[in-house]
């Protein structure tokens, strides 16, 4: 019996036995002839494959999703090709298969819809000719199947079989040169001059060539780029965390710094500080702005978002995200790019057949309370006697003192032996479940093409009471006839907030010798009162906590994306794009009339209720031009042209009012009204830009490469005589890989050289920053109505902000791409600075905004990737990056004086000439004097005192580290991956607030509140100690000096995950397409050389989580 072939066909209508259609594909269809007017010809559509080290089904499968082609072939004869490394973006389906099998012994034919894989046929070889035998593999030894083996100049030849053997018949040896090709391996010819087995050695040669660099204005050959940037797909921010796509970036590029909040920890309704390359504008001011002014520009879509919309943006959505850092790559945004760019492209949909795909994150999280070092009850009370809480008053001797002191100290004594040790920390916290889904639809042929999403995304946060979710709708469309493509991208999205009613830092400071709740189970207001001549109320945290306090917010976002491009010949295309946004926020918070913060207001004014709303509308768009062409095979020109706009408006209103009766009423009718001399607020403002700008990019031989770029841009924020400015960029670059006298080494895969400098600008500052503005003043009228305050004065000469951003850098591939280096070193000039000097009080206005002095940033990032291990299914490698920063003030003199704050024991940033903004000063210390307790002081003479003086102030330490970054490995085995990132700190100083606050300067007034083990065991408590803090019972306010300034290194786990791809044959039986999970942990562990408390307000969290991927 003649035996059949195996052959698989890649599509639904080829299979046997299928007679009907599922009930799924039905309910599906209904969508699809809702949006299919137009059909075409597949395999004419263009295409983007990117597959690593996969099989060339993947291929297959990715061109089936987008064009709507079948394949058929021969599974067993299709096995031996060797894994494929490929990235291909826009080309036709044609020039991705002459690429796959380019060399190899299969051909392709197209019938109708499908394409039919076979083996390409050979000469009939002849009885007596020569045959040639050897076998194929690569640099670490394992074989290589599927090799073509081709005699130069003919199409003789042969392919190598599952062990890598091949043999070939010649009709003789005379000048025989064989020609070996394979996917994702270098071609190499061999001279044979006798009959003696081969043993041949292919190098991998991964395609690097057609990665895209997408800026959102446009797109760019990863190897003509001059720019300094850093490019991460979906799957590579999904091997970190699936929170959001900040978390990921963090941990992935080293010129991303999201700074840590020590006050709101893991808050999930506040946005992070986020910096790319240090800071460009004054730190101080940021709290002045309504924008933080040292934030990068966010794009998304092409389209100019938000903060909050990247961190909302379901990580399931994102296509991919590109970090623009130095001034050749974000120049196309001149004044608006001095911080970086960060550009986040949402998924698009594909063509083909209608495809439903499903993703999933699960996940719990708990406080991390790790670094909290609280006495417990016996230890607090210890305490309290040692420091004299149950001594006389100085000055006083009465009995009735004395007694009612040692009353409470036995009534708590009692409390203590009956085991009585209240663990607050615990009751505000939860360990919270969080769950996001993405569900999208897309489908399509080559002239139309849609996609429909639906999303929900939950993120409440470790403490009770603290919730966020959000809820979006996207829909997108893409159409192409010809030269023309309109392509629109609409979402709405949903989110509601809500706010816990205490802050942690309120039970953290409650003593563990206190019950929380009475014997009947009531929660006391109370958890002791005052006594006697000394003291306070002490409330408990839990009564504020469970009585009615709400503050909800509900936000309203619409975006839509419009996209029209006429490519009128293949080197030009002209492109208009309009971007539209509504945003809609409201505030409701309510304080119940029972709260302690109306224990002494009178009854008709307890209670409030608060209402703020803001809208705000903007559009921004460009006009393009796009050229790109190849002259004479090496000179190569891209040039892009173009005109943008912008307006954003926007309306704040709100009220106030008090006097509730109770919990359950309200509403604001049920007040009694405005609090004396208050009224409903109303604020709007409004603000313009437009530009005109180019890009030109030349490369000649793909070696030598330059990018020239100029922009104009106006700007409302400015004043009024300078509301234009022009900013440029230059970059240089060398292809050093591509020079003859390098591909002779053989082992250098990728070199380049780069450069820049240029000088984009900020304006990310408030609307009306360089006007005069008013203030109506209603209870005083004139003849011409109501009259007018001044709430700011005006600078019509207040300049731009420009940096001159200078970047000199390095790629490095060595020893088959094993090892991967990625150097930079940049140099910022921020001048002029825009800051804010103080005026005299009869001025009527506090400020006045101007130009001054200058901001000088400068540093290094640089990764290392070295795979110590490759084999034909195992890969492991090992990543570092690294950062270091210095900033510093020049040419401000003593103009910024006024925000010095000497002596503080809260700020210790200064503003001094050739000074640096992380700088940490403070009075030096010599430690605690072991025969007296008190504090030695080192003045700036060098002489010892005791006595404290703000003036003897030096920098004693910087609050950025010396060097700081990831470590990390990656794993692969066959569908197994994982992923392991560690983060390090080194070299940095911080003040810590907790040895301040809660082991020395602790007052009479905060005796009563929990504190530090370290204020019992390491305070000096009698003459010859040698102690690291002043006298235990020493109440008198301590000075800031640099015994509270501390060295801090950390190494943290920062994200690990396991993660499995899965495309058996039993899940196709279910109509699945694929699976994909993975596990993660993040900020997992946390080792410090110092405990210091973190997340005062709202702790910080370690998350254990698990994602899902199902394709239909």
């Amino acid at each position: 019996m003649k035996k059949s072939k195996k052959y698989f066909v890649f599509g639904d209508h080829c299979t046997r036995g299928k007679t009907k259609l599922q009930w799924r594909h039905v309910c599906l269809m209904c969508v699809i002839l809702l949006m299919l007017p137009f059909v075409g010809r597949a395999q004419q559509q263009k295409v983007s494959v990117r597959v690593n080290k996969a099989g060339v089904q993947e291929v297959f499968r990715q061109i089936k999703e987008q064009a709507g082609l079948n394949f058929v072939y021969d599974k067993a004869q299709v096995a031996t090709l060797p894994p494929v490394t490929l990235t291909m973006q826009g080309v036709t389906v044609d020039a991705v298969l002459k690429r796959v099998f380019q060399g190899s012994p299969f051909e392709y034919i197209y019938e109708n819809s499908t394409v039919v894989i076979k083996k390409r046929a050979t000469v009939p070889q002849k009885p007596g000719e020569v045959v040639i035998r050897g076998v194929v593999s690569d640099q670490d030894g394992n074989t290589i199947p599927g090799v073509s083996v081709v005699l130069k100049g003919t199409t003789l030849g042969t392919a190598s079989d599952a062990d890598g053997k091949f043999a070939l018949a010649l009709p003789s040896l005379d000048g025989v040169v064989l020609t070996f090709t394979c996917i994702g391996m270098k071609t190499r010819e061999i001279a044979v001059k006798d009959a003696k087995t081969l043993n041949v050695t292919l190098e991998e040669d991964s395609e690097t060539i057609q990665e895209v660099v997408v800026t959102g204005i446009y797109s760019r050959n990863k190897e003509s780029f001059t720019g300094s940037f850093a490019t991460y797909s979906k799957e590579d921010l999904k091997m970190i965390g699936s929170q959001n796509v900040i978390q990921s970036l963090k941990s992935l590029d080293p010129s991303m710094l999201v700074l840590e909040s020590k006050q709101w920890g893991s808050d999930p309704n506040r946005m992070p500080d986020i910096e790319i390359r240090g800071k460009t504008s004054v730190v101080g001011l940021q709290t002045e702005f309504e924008n933080d002014p040292n934030q990068p520009l966010f794009i998304l879509d092409g389209v100019e978002t938000t903060l909050e919309t990247i961190i909302n943006l379901n990580m399931d959505r994102v296509a991919s995200v590109t970090i623009l850092k130095d001034a050749a790559s974000t120049a196309i945004y001149g004044s608006k790019a001095a911080n970086g760019v960060i550009v986040v492209e949402t998924k698009s949909p594909e063509s083909g057949q209608l495809r439903l795909s499903y993703s999933g994150n699960y996940g719990i999280s708990f406080a991390d309370l790790s670094d909290y070092n609280l006495m417990n009850a016996s230890e607090k009370l210890e305490y309290e006697l040692l420091a004299g809480r149950y001594s006389p008053m100085e000055g006083y001797d009465g009995f009735v003192d004395k007694l009612q002191k040692m009353q409470d100290y036995y009534s708590r004594l009692k409390e203590v032996l009956r085991g009585v040790d209240t663990y607050w920390l615990s009751e505000p916290l939860r360990t919270v479940f969080n769950h996001s889904h993405n569900l999208y639809i897309d489908g399509g042929d080559q002239a139309m093409r849609y996609g429909l999403g639906i999303s929900y995304n939950n993120r409440d946060g470790v403490m009770k009471k603290s919730n966020r979710d959000g809820m979006g709708v996207n829909i997108d469309l893409i159409y192409r006839k010809k030269g023309l493509l309109f392509s629109n991208k609409a979402s709405m999205d949903l989110s509601n907030s809500d706010r816990e009613p205490v802050a942690f830092s309120e039970f953290s400071r409650a003593n563990p010798y206190y019950r929380k709740r009475q014997e009947n189970g009531t929660i006391p207001m109370y958890l002791e009162r005052k006594t006697g001549l000394y003291g306070e109320d002490m409330l408990n945290p839990l009564y504020v906590w469970n009585i009615e306090n709400t503050n909800t917010t509900k936000d309203l976002a619409l975006r839509d994306n419009f996209t029209m491009e006429w490519t009128t010949f293949d080197a030009l295309r002209l492109r208009a794009r309009l971007g539209i946004s509504k945003s809609i926020s409201k505030t409701e918070a309510f304080k119940s009339p029972n709260h302690t913060d109306f224990l002494e207001t009178e009854k008709l004014k307890k209670g409030s209720f608060s209402f703020n709303q803001h809208e705000s509308f903007s559009y921004n768009g460009d006009l393009n031009i796009i050229f790109g062409k190849i002259f004479k095979n090496v000179h190569q020109v891209n040039f892009v042209g173009g005109w943008s706009f912008s307006e954003s408006r926007s309306e704040a209103s709100g009220y106030s009012v008090v006097g509730f009766n109770d919990d359950f009423h309200k509403n604001p009718a049920y007040s009694t009204g405005f609090r004396e001399n208050q009224k409903p607020t109303y604020s709007n403002d409004r603000r313009r830009s437009t530009s005109f700008f180019m890009n030109l990019n030349y490369s000649y031989d793909n070696r030598y490469l330059m990018d020239f770029n100029l922009r104009a841009d106006g700007t409302s924020v400015f004043g009024s005589n300078k509301l234009f400015s022009t900013t440029w960029a230059v970059g240089l670059a060398w292809n050093v890989h591509n020079e003859e006298f390098i591909k002779k080494l053989g082992w250098i895969n990728n070199l380049k050289i780069r450069g820049s400098i240029g000088n984009p600008g900020n304006e990310n500052f408030d609307a009306y920053i360089s006007q005069k503005t008013y203030v109506y003043n209603v209870e005083l009228q004139n003849m011409f109505g109501a009259s007018a305050l001044i709430q700011k004065y005006g600078n019509k000469n207040l300049e731009w902000q420009r940096t001159v951003d200078k970047n000199i850098g390095v790629d490095l591939s060595v020893l088959n791409n094993r090892i991967r280096v990625t150097f930079d070193y940049y140099f910022k000039d921020t001048d002029p600075l825009l800051v804010s000097i103080g005026m005299p009080p009869s001025a009527a206005a506090t400020s006045l905004y101007t130009n001054m002095g200058r901001q000088i940033s400068r540093g290094w990032t640089g990764t290392l990737n070295y795979v110590f291990l490759r084999k034909k299914d195992l890969s492991c490698s090992v990543n570092m990056n690294a950062r270091a920063n210095h900033s510093e003030y020049r040419d401000i003199g003593d103009k910024l004086d006024y925000l010095n704050k000497v002596g503080s024991s809260t700020a210790l940033n200064r503003y001094y000439e050739g000074g640096s903004p992380d700088d940490l000063w403070a009075v030096p210390s010599l430690g605690i004097d072991p025969a007296t307790g008190r504090e030695v002081f080192l003045k700036k003479d060098g002489t010892q005192t005791f006595l404290y003086s703000a003036s003897d102030e030096v920098i004693v330490g910087s609050s950025v580290p010396d060097v700081e970054g990831i470590v990390g490995m990656s794993f692969y085995y066959k569908k197994l991956s994982a992923s392991f990132s560690f983060r390090y700190s080194l070299g940095k100083e911080t003040m810590a607030s907790a040895l301040y606050d809660k082991v020395e300067n602790i007052t009479q007034d905060n005796i009563g509140r929990n504190q530090d083990k370290r204020a019992l065991y390491d305070r000096w408590k009698k003459p010859g100690d040698k102690a690291k803090f002043k006298a235990i019972d020493d109440y008198s306010s301590t000075p800031m000096s640099s015994r509270f300034v501390v060295t801090e290194n950390t190494f943290s786990g920062e994200s690990i995950s396991i993660g499995y791809d899965m495309d058996a044959a039993w899940l196709r039986v279910a109509g699945i397409q694929g699976m994909n999970f993975r596990v993660y942990m993040n900020d997992i562990f946390r080792i410090s050389s110092f405990k210091e408390e973190r997340g005062l307000d709202y702790p910080f969290a370690r998350s254990v989580s698990f994602s899902l991927g199902v394709r239909f």
